[in-house]
């Protein structure tokens, strides 16, 4: 069995998974339970493994580069939001508000 493709979370493993299993490829997916357990190790055991048999590793090779070509590419990315400062600024505020008018205690308790 060879690995033939690294990803970082189990759910894209088992994308490209059913992707080579529509082409008739068996393909199985390692180490997503560690993973799952303890997702900081991923980049240090090298992430979840999509492996398949020796004899489908030039098909599933041409798979993988046609995978990332048209479905991947596919994906619309939004773009990331420029305004950060303001809207720490404004969740900061917001956010403090209750403290304010909650929070207090009067200095003099009055029976």
């Amino acid at each position: 069995m060879n690995t033939i493709a690294r990803f970082q979370t189990p759910e894209d493993a088992h994308l490209f998974r059913l992707f080579l299993g529509s082409h008739e490829i068996e393909a199985f997916v390692f180490d997503e339970f560690t993973v799952q357990t303890v997702w900081k190790f991923s980049n240090a055991i090298g992430g979840v493994r999509v492996v398949v048999h020796h004899e489908d590793v030039p098909a599933a090779a041409t798979y993988y580069q046609e995978y990332w070509q048209t479905v991947l590419s596919s994906y619309h990315h939004t773009p990331p939001v420029r305004a950060w400062p303001l809207i720490l600024i404004l969740s900061l505020l917001i956010g403090a508000q209750p403290f304010i008018v909650f929070g207090r205690q009067p200095l003099i308790e009055t029976d």
